[in-house]
């Protein structure tokens, strides 16, 4: 196990990488904000609360934990997932908000205010109000509202520990047909977090997906990622480094080696598991699954729950070594 030092690193490229969505939405639309305020929907006394900035106004809500943990879970799971699955996704969720709160206390981010946590998923995790949830849902408002915060009691205070300290509860929506470690994309190991199985995934309708590029395209998105391009076009792509687990750590553009991460950023690509190709007039990414890969699988975990397993049972899986508590 590394050193508080070393999670203390990745904590901070962890909660810029944020836990995709597993609803299918792409990163939302930077918004200007406006100074923090405070907007207070008071807990009961006795209620574990949590301030939340918002990511459209820069106002913050103080929220009791129960409301927050339901909000969360209904912006990053599907609420048709089975109950096991959302009760894994529950846990993941509060895991995730301790620890960052834990982690503010240490290292204070001053542009939270005083907030402890943001509802952005760029940020940290997704949050969605009792109106938000409402006019997301429709008509299966009541049952799905019903469905989610049965699950979140069911969990209630559970969260995931390693070693005695909380851990980096850090999650995605479709993995490649297996996890990737935090050692592979963020450089720093992390002994819960690290390359398991996830065969379930690759039924998904979402699991493959491909972006297409023109020459000129191609070659300004290149340019942002650091790589000028001349000549043929069919020289312009080099080498692809991959990792055990069949993520992609890099590929040379011209003479230059550019990261995955920012590759997928730029080219704005659902996963950073991914091959590039010229076909001759444009060039094709062919992406499988869908976020960066480390932790739980949103849909794994559903698949997981259909074939009979719990969310202790799940969380076990994709946080291997870990604890409830």
């Amino acid at each position: 196990m590394r050193t508080n030092l070393i999670l203390c690193i990745v904590l901070a490229l962890a909660l810029v990488i944020c836990p995709v969505a597993a609803l299918g939405s792409d990163a939302a639309e930077e918004k200007e904000t406006v100074p923090a305020t405070t907007e207070t929907n008071k807990p009961a006394e006795d209620e574990e609360y949590i301030s939340v900035m918002s990511s459209s106004n820069g106002k913050i809500r103080k929220l009791g934990m129960r409301e927050y943990i339901i909000g969360c879970v209904a912006a990053e799971m599907s609420a048709d997932y089975h109950t096991e699955a959302l009760k894994a996704q529950a846990v993941a969720c509060y895991t995730y908000a301790k620890k960052t709160c834990e982690q503010n206390k240490k290292h204070k981010d001053s542009s939270l205010g005083n907030a402890d946590i943001t509802d952005s998923p760029d940020t940290h995790q997704a949050y969605l109000s009792q109106k938000q949830r409402k006019e997301k849902w429709g008509e299966k408002s009541e049952e799905y509202e019903a469905k989610i915060s049965a699950a979140v009691d069911e969990v209630s205070g559970c969260y995931i520990s390693y070693n005695g300290e909380t851990a980096l509860a850090v999650y995605h929506a479709i993995s490649a047909g297996s996890t990737q470690s935090a050692d592979s994309l963020w450089n720093a190991e992390i002994p819960y977090l690290i390359s398991v199985e996830s065969p379930g995934d690759r039924l998904s309708p979402n699991y493959m997906s491909t972006s297409k590029f023109t020459e000129s395209e191609f070659k300004k998105i290149a340019k942002k990622c650091g790589a000028n391009l001349d000549g043929d076009a069919d020289e312009w792509l080099g080498k692809t480094e991959k990792s055990d687990s069949g993520y992609t750590l890099s590929v040379t553009f011209g003479e230059n080696k550019i990261g995955a991460s920012k590759i997928r950023d730029e080219f704005g690509l659902r996963s950073l598991c991914f091959d590039v190709a010229y076909t001759g007039d444009e060039f094709v990414f062919t992406c499988r699954g869908y976020g960066h890969g480390v932790g739980m699988s949103q849909y794994g975990a559903d698949y997981m729950a259909r074939q009979g397993f719990s969310w202790r049972e799940i969380l076990a899986h994709y946080y291997p070594g870990t604890d409830i508590v």
